[in-house]
């Protein structure tokens, strides 16, 4: 099976951007602490708009599972609809044939 990739956008509302972004931060740090099944979890910020994106990598479907199982993760999903001026967007796919993966971390 190969990986799973998603990009989620999420649309804080312009007085909450802070207060999601410290979230997400969080979330971050649960997932890099147990999470060893996710690959990639980062967030960037959209330049000029109110936008956060978050990538994901997961191993298997059984890693996207335990991560949106998890206590933190839970945590941080009830607090979503306070914080957020619209519903997040989920794109999920996997790479492109052809397309390789180029990190130099």
């Amino acid at each position: 099976m190969s990986e799973i990739n998603v990009a989620a956008v999420l649309y804080p509302k312009p007085e909450k951007f802070d207060e999601l972004a410290a979230l997400i931060a969080e979330v971050t740090t649960n997932v890099q602490a147990n999470e060893p099944d996710t690959l990639v979890y980062y967030a960037i910020r959209v330049q000029k708009k109110n936008e956060i994106v978050i990538i994901e990598r997961y191993k298997n479907q059984a890693a996207v599972q335990a991560h949106l199982k998890a206590p933190y993760f839970r945590k941080f999903s009830a607090k979503l609809p306070e914080l957020l001026a619209k519903p997040v967007e989920l794109r999920s796919g996997t790479l492109l044939e052809g397309s390789c993966v180029v990190s130099r971390l």
